[in-house]
C-alpha cells in the first residue's frame, strides 16, 4: 500500500494533527507552568501553595500532561517510522527531525521517570489531605526543578522539528 495517497494520506494527516495538537498542549503547559504559574505561586507564599494544591487536587492537570506527552510521542514515532532512511540521514531537514525526535524522547523519558510519578504522588496527597507541609513543599520543589528540565528538552525538540524545513535551505 502506498502510504502517501488515499487512506495513507488520511493516516498521515491524522497522525500529524495529533502530534502537533498534543505537542502544543504538552509544551505549552510546560512553558506556562515553568515561566508563569510556578514563579507566581512561589512569590505568593501560602496563597500560591494553596493555588498549586488546588490545581493538582481539584483538576485533571496532573493527568493532562502525561496524556498529551504520550499522544505526541506515539504519533511522532509512527510518523518517524514512515520516513525513509535516506530522508532522515541524508538531508539537513531529516537530521533536524531526528535530533528533534531524540530531544522529544529525552523529554518524554525525563518526564516519565522524574516528574509524572512525583506529580501523581503530590496530587494524591493533596486530594487525600494526608500530606504534611514538609512533604508537600519537597514535592513542589521537585516538580518545579524537574518540570523545568523537561520543559527545556521539549522546547529544543519543538524548535528542531518546527524549524526542520527551514534548516534545509540554510545547510542543504
Amino acid at each position: 500500500m502506498d502510504i502517501s495517497s488515499g487512506g495513507g494520506a488520511l493516516i498521515i494527516s491524522v497522525l500529524r494533527l495529533s502530534h502537533i495538537v498534543a505537542g502544543l498542549i504538552w509544551v505549552g503547559a510546560a512553558i506556562m507552568m515553568s515561566f508563569y504559574v510556578e514563579p507566581a505561586s512561589e512569590r505568593s507564599g501560602g496563597d500560591g501553595a494553596r493555588f498549586l494544591r488546588t490545581l493538582y487536587g481539584k483538576t485533571n492537570y496532573s493527568r493532562m500532561i502525561p496524556v498529551a506527552a504520550i499522544i505526541t510521542t506515539l504519533a511522532g514515532l509512527l510518523l518517524y517510522g514512515m520516513m525513509s532512511y535516506h530522508e532522515t540521514m541524508n538531508s539537513a531537514m531529516g537530521m533536524s527531525i531526528t535530533l528533534g525526535a531524540l530531544f522529544g524522547l529525552l523529554a518524554f523519558g525525563h518526564g516519565f521517570f522524574a516528574l509524572w510519578r512525583s506529580a501523581g504522588r503530590y496530587s494524591d496527597l493533596v486530594k487525600s489531605g494526608d500530606g504534611d507541609e514538609a512533604t508537600l513543599r519537597a514535592l513542589e520543589d521537585k516538580l518545579r526543578r524537574n518540570g523545568r528540565v523537561s520543559m527545556w528538552l521539549a522546547v529544543v525538540s519543538l524548535v528542531l522539528m518546527a524549524g526542520a524545513r527551514y534548516i534545509s535551505p540554510l545547510f542543504g
